[in-house]
């Protein structure tokens, strides 16, 4: 057995020092995350002893090399879409019916060519040397939230790694790393037309563009709530493409519906999320603390 009693053993003495009842006084929110983690512990031990296995998340670097060396597609989806699922809103875009029923048929969606990214600390413990941030979120966001996690996910299915598009944020000192992630990433776009669908302030506010040795022609639209330009989107799309291009979406739970509506007319498509600014901030040598991780992930202005 790959993990056995050994990794339940450290989640019970990483738990021994974690009190969930300080992330929320509340006591319905305490006993929820107490269900949840439940169920979430008891899946790891299924995964431990091979009884049932549930869904998997390979690592970055194994989703790189995966579409570096097929054709494949890629839609991520991290903690926004699910709240998105949930019937929330997010600072990048407000709750919608029809936006939230079509993200649902996207994480749900099974084709060959698709490969669907979600976060690997939503299935698997992290290792010892992750960021405190990785293992706060995974015992307090992950854990309040696994009922809808465990919802939208598939036993037995391995899924892709959502956190190819922001590996600097969590690995600021890992230079070597993060350069080889993005030597990749260009041999993705090697010899291809590309159309980016992002916000429109993404690359008004970088200094160091990732594509811009690439032939790319730029879809805009808005930081916020884009879902409400879908239609004039679209539009736009069919008046760039041709046929050959590999469509790219940097916009948020609108880029996904737009991604998969090319994927299903037989576009490669890859959501690349936040990997413009993530490079962006590597290549400025940004330091990475609590707030300058705040200020990345918060809309751009």
């Amino acid at each position: 057995m790959k993990y056995s009693l050994l990794r339940f053993v450290k989640n019970i003495i990483y738990l021994a020092k974690y009190n969930l009842k300080d992330v929320n006084n509340n006591s319905l929110v305490y006993m929820k995350h107490r269900i949840n983690f439940a169920a979430k512990l008891r899946n790891e031990i299924k995964n431990d002893f091979d009884i049932l296995k549930p869904p998997r998340v390979k690592s970055a670097a194994d989703t790189m090399k995966e579409l570096v060396n097929t054709n494949k597609s890629i839609i991520r989806f991290g903690d926004g879409e699910y709240i998105i699922m949930g019937g929330g809103g997010i600072p990048f875009q407000e709750y919608n019916k029809e936006l939230a029923d079509k993200l649902s048929e996207i994480i749900l969606s099974d084709y060959d060519n698709l490969l669907i990214g979600l976060g690997e600390e939503l299935f698997h413990s992290p290792s010892p040397d992750s960021s405190p941030t990785t293992h706060e979120f995974l015992y307090s966001w992950v854990v309040e939230n696994y009922d809808i996690i465990m919802k939208y996910a598939k036993f037995g299915k391995e899924y892709a790694n959502t956190a190819i598009s922001q590996l600097y944020p969590w690995k600021p000192g890992c230079k070597e790393e993060i350069e080889m992630h993005y030597n990749t990433f260009k041999q993705i776009f090697s010899n291809k037309k590309l159309v980016l669908v992002c916000g429109d302030r993404v690359i008004a506010n970088t200094k160091f563009n990732i594509l811009e040795e690439f032939q790319v022609e730029y879809i805009y639209g808005p930081t916020k709530h884009a879902y409400r330009d879908i239609d004039r989107l679209r539009k736009e799309l069919d008046d760039k493409v041709s046929g050959d291009e590999v469509l790219l979406f940097a916009l948020g739970p609108a880029g996904k519906v737009l991604a998969y509506e090319m994927f299903l007319r037989g576009f490669r498509v890859l959501d690349i999320g936040h990997t413009i600014k993530d490079y962006d901030t590597y290549m400025r040598g940004v330091e990475m603390t609590d707030e300058t991780i705040k200020d990345f992930f918060a809309p751009d202005e």
